[in-house]
């Protein structure tokens, strides 16, 4: 038999092996690093729903009143329980944070800033806005019209 035809000799084999082995790996590597992600991307869209309704419920609370509002009274359901505090969706726990910066309450108009954390989140998700209890419906106020002379 002639050289060229006896095959792969069992260096060759086993250096194709190794070479084919860490592509694998590095393969590998890359699809979690993917799947990690794409986790980390649900969890910061799920925090991020979860403080728009957040804000969306007390929006609500806000409107059904017609007394002075603070951020203490609207996120207190009828058993003094805050239900907006702890969530949880899809076996994930979500802990949320309602601040109130720079209002002394009770008043018409209230800042909230809505803070979500999460262990599974790198970095909590903050959504700012305001609420009111002030409808379509209240009367403009009165302003003074000066008199012509």
């Amino acid at each position: 038999m002639d050289r060229s035809e006896q095959g792969f000799t069992l260096v060759e084999v086993l250096v194709s092996i190794v070479v084919v082995s860490i592509l694998a790996l590095s393969l590998m590597n890359i699809f979690s690093q993917s799947l990690r992600i794409t986790s980390s991307d649900l969890d910061r869209t799920v925090a991020n729903q979860v403080a728009q309704n957040t804000l969306n419920t007390l929006k609500r609370r806000a409107a059904e009143t017609r007394d002075p509002i603070d951020i203490a009274t609207l996120q207190q359901t009828p058993a003094n329980v805050c239900d907006l505090c702890d969530v949880t969706i899809n076996g994930r726990a979500f802990d949320v944070t309602i601040l109130s910066p720079g209002n002394e309450p009770p008043a018409d108009l209230v800042n909230v800033e809505i803070t979500v954390a999460s262990e599974t989140l790198l970095k909590p998700i903050t959504l700012k806005g305001v609420v009111t209890n002030a409808t379509l419906q209240d009367k403009f106020p009165e302003t003074d019209v000066p008199e012509l002379p």
